[in-house]
């Protein structure tokens, strides 16, 4: 049986391209969801830093967990083999983002950004891209792996270090 050639799958350059869009607009939202549980928990209760940097967190954290393994679970691996990876990897960044916004925020120094009239807290973006260089290769590579290219695939493009499949 003949590969169908009318079956276009995206290539992995594309894929890394597109997965990396998602993961940068993606910040926008997870500031969102660190930002807004984290101002109201600090003008609205007693809780120590670590204590609203962690509450904060979580809500992020959830939020996401949902998102992507529920919606944009991408990978040829089964759900229920990636969730234990998944959940380390969560737990992980989790574990290291309170860490990392409350030590920022016991140096506070009280910088804000003001974008379109809406103050930016600097620590919750220090937090961010700090972790970024961990995180994208954490999910991308390990949690959730792109799809292997098929054997054939590569024999056609011609690399030679392959043995055909075929018998003959």
């Amino acid at each position: 049986m003949e590969p169908s050639s009318d079956r276009k799958t995206p290539n992995r350059r594309q894929q890394v391209y597109w997965r990396f869009f998602w993961f940068v607009a993606g910040a926008g939202v997870n500031y969102a969801l660190i930002a807004t549980p984290f101002k109201w928990l600090r003008t609205h209760t007693e809780m120590p830093i670590f204590a609203v940097s962690a509450c904060s967190l979580g809500v992020s954290t959830s939020f996401f967990f949902l998102w992507n393994y529920f919606i944009n679970f991408r990978t040829d691996i089964r759900k229920r083999d990636a969730l234990p990876r998944y959940l380390a990897a969560v737990a992980l960044m989790w574990a290291l983002s309170t860490t990392t916004l409350s030590l920022l925020k016991s140096f506070n120094a009280h910088l804000a950004f003001n974008l379109f009239h809406y103050p930016i807290d600097l620590d919750i973006v220090a937090t961010q891209f700090f972790l970024a260089g961990l995180k994208f290769p954490l999910y991308h590579k390990w949690a959730f792996p792109l799809p292997k290219e098929e054997k054939a695939a590569r024999t056609e493009e011609g690399d030679g270090n392959e043995q055909s499949l075929q018998p003959g």
